[in-house]
C-alpha cells in the first residue's frame, strides 16, 4: 500500500479553508493546533477513524466555537473537516 500523500501543510490548508468556507474567525492557534492532531492521527498510510480522534480535538482549548457558537457546531465542524482532509488523502 502506497504512503499518504497528505502533508502537514495540505492539512493546514484545508483546516484554513473549512474555516473559511464556514466564514468562521478564530484569534488563537486553532488551526495549527487542529492540524497537529490530525498529522498525529495518520498512521503512514492511512488517516485513522474519525472515533478515534474526536475525543483528541474536542479536548482543544480553543474561543473558536464561543466566537463562532451561532455559525458552526462543534461535531459538524470536526466531522467536515475530517471527511475534507480524508478526500484530500485518498488521492
Amino acid at each position: 500500500m502506497a504512503e499518504m500523500l497528505i502533508t502537514q501543510d495540505d492539512i493546514l490548508r484545508s483546516t484554513l479553508f473549512h474555516i473559511q468556507l464556514k466564514q468562521c474567525q478564530y484569534i488563537d492557534n486553532f488551526p495549527e493546533t487542529v492540524t497537529e492532531i490530525f498529522q498525529s492521527m495518520i498512521n503512514g498510510k492511512k488517516l485513522k477513524p474519525y472515533d478515534d480522534m474526536k475525543r483528541k480535538l474536542y479536548r482543544i482549548k480553543t474561543n473558536f466555537f464561543d466566537i463562532n457558537g451561532e455559525k458552526v457546531v462543534k461535531r459538524d465542524f470536526y466531522l467536515g473537516l475530517y471527511n475534507r482532509i480524508k478526500r484530500k488523502s485518498e488521492y
